[in-house]
């Protein structure tokens, strides 16, 4: 074999296995409002109120498993997530992450979080692996929609 063949033979074993592997994404979303912390953190604070804001999620439930706080969310679709809340800082951000889902995700974690200052800065920032390069943009609208949803609600009040 001459060092060009087994150099493309190197190459395309390399390729083949670089496909194979996750990618780690971020999503960072953020948006800024003429309102208070307390009034945007009444909203959207609370761990299982996300059904309360949130266009996607039709339903929220509670469980503590091993001392944790931990949602079951049920989709406008049916489809049912669990995501266990990892840090809190209260009136200002959660931390969470998913235990379990049908999507294609690994490593999910993301934080909701508000920042006072001359308008509110509300932030939701998302990290993960996926070996399917379209679950960036499903992440992308579920937090585009989520914040979308808490602006309409706040202009509305």
């Amino acid at each position: 074999m001459t060092s060009i063949a087994k150099f493309t033979v190197i190459a395309a074993s390399l390729l083949c296995a670089t496909a194979a592997w996750s990618a780690d994404f971020q999503v960072k979303r953020s948006i800024e409002l003429p309102s208070t912390t307390p009034q945007v953190w009444h909203l959207i604070g609370d761990f299982c109120d996300i059904d309360d804001w949130h266009p996607k999620v039709s339903s929220c439930a509670l469980k503590a498993i091993d001392g944790s706080l931990v949602r079951v969310l049920t989709t406008d679709t049916g489809d049912q997530m669990t995501q266990k809340r990892i840090a809190r800082e209260e009136g200002l951000s959660y931390t969470y992450k998913i235990v379990s889902s049908s999507l294609p995700i690994e490593k999910f974690t993301a934080t909701l979080s508000v920042q006072p200052g001359e308008n509110l800065l509300i932030e939701w920032i998302a990290n993960f692996s996926s070996d399917d390069p379209a679950m960036e943009r499903v992440v992308v609208e579920d937090i585009e929609g989520g914040l979308s949803a808490i602006k309409g609600i706040l202009a509305s009040r």
